[in-house]
């Protein structure tokens, strides 16, 4: 079989399913039957880092994937960039973007969110049965969408609330769908310092539109220790289960993960290790390792997170992502 088939049917086993193109649904990597597995592709670095473990100790822009009501703990504006390459050549892009309106619109407050997704294979020649380009055909291209929208605000010291409305499109050659769905969580913050209680539902809605895709409950814990050897460094612990909703043939994930930050003047240097049992998403399972380095530009702050995550359907992947807060 040669490369152009194997992407060709790599693509078709995401995509046709969801186009009406063939009768049943996609077969997810870990056996249960769901459309737009693309979804399951994790953006943020850091938290491949931990092992996708994020929906407690999120508090940044990466928060608009896993649990939207992390984006009420943003204290600052944040754009996230993200690139990931993936088997065969087949790149996917994020882009996310986070505002907080306290001193803009005090009397609304909370926190805005924006965020894209692309999911590129490139362009295919056509080929028939034996793997030979049909001649005079050319070629044919896909692409995978997700836009988001996310407002999320703090109710007192101890609660967060969050909700995330998306625009799905996937196209393959000249056929193509589109629907909308939506996410919801909810950060507790009990009055012990460091710890986070998480709680979110993702792809809500789609079902009510025809689509089965993948619909999953994630229940976390986080705690954050600070000056664990000096008055310069932290460390947190996450802990988080995933539970399909739908579709239900998909066990139960288990992710753990943790990271340690070391900070001096300007600058701050993160290293980071998960671990993924029963994974329901693309993701693989296994060990996942992570770094970040910091630096403070007096008034923004750069990020670059790395993450490297085991082998999936699309092959082992590194991810880059880069955040600035300002």
């Amino acid at each position: 079989m040669g490369k152009a088939t194997l992407k060709y049917l790599l693509l078709a086993g995401i995509l046709l399913p969801c186009l009406g193109l063939a009768p049943v649904s996609a077969q997810t990597a870990s056996g249960g039957l769901a459309a737009f597995d693309f979804l399951n592709i994790s953006p943020i670095s850091r938290a491949v880092g931990l092992g996708e473990a994020y929906t407690a100790i999120g508090d940044d822009i990466g928060a608009i994937y896993y649990n939207p009501a992390g984006l009420a703990g943003m204290l600052t504006s944040e754009l996230n960039i993200t690139y990931l390459a993936l088997y065969q050549s087949i790149s996917y892009e994020f882009l996310a973007f986070g505002y907080p309106l306290g001193e803009a619109l005090p009397d609304i407050g909370g926190t805005v969110a924006l965020s894209a997704a692309f999911l590129q294979p490139g362009s295919l020649p056509r080929t028939n049965d034996s793997d030979q380009v049909v001649n005079g055909t050319g070629t044919f291209a896909s692409e995978d969408q997700v836009f988001s929208f996310a407002y999320a605000r703090a109710f007192g010291p101890y609660l967060q609330l969050g909700a995330c409305v998306n625009y799905l499109n996937q196209q393959i050659d000249t056929a193509s769908t589109s629907l909308f769905d939506a996410n919801a969580g909810v950060v507790v913050l009990p009055p012990f310092d460091g710890m986070r209680v998480g709680l979110s539902l993702k792809n809500m809605g789609a079902e009510a539109a025809g689509f089965n895709l993948p619909f999953t409950l994630s229940t976390a814990l986080s705690y954050r220790h600070y000056d664990i050897f000096s008055e310069q460094d932290d460390g947190a612990l996450t802990a988080e289960a995933d539970f399909p909703i739908e579709p239900i043939q998909d066990p139960t994930g288990v992710k753990v993960g943790g990271e340690y930050d070391y900070k001096w003047i300007g600058t701050r240097m993160t290293v980071r290790a998960g671990y993924e049992f029963l994974d329901t998403a693309l993701s693989g399972q296994g060990l996942t390792i992570g770094a970040g380095y910091g630096l403070d530009f007096g008034g923004a702050v750069l990020f670059l997170d790395y993450a490297y995550a085991p082998e999936d359907i699309f092959g082992s992947a590194n991810r880059i992502s880069l955040t600035t807060k300002f």
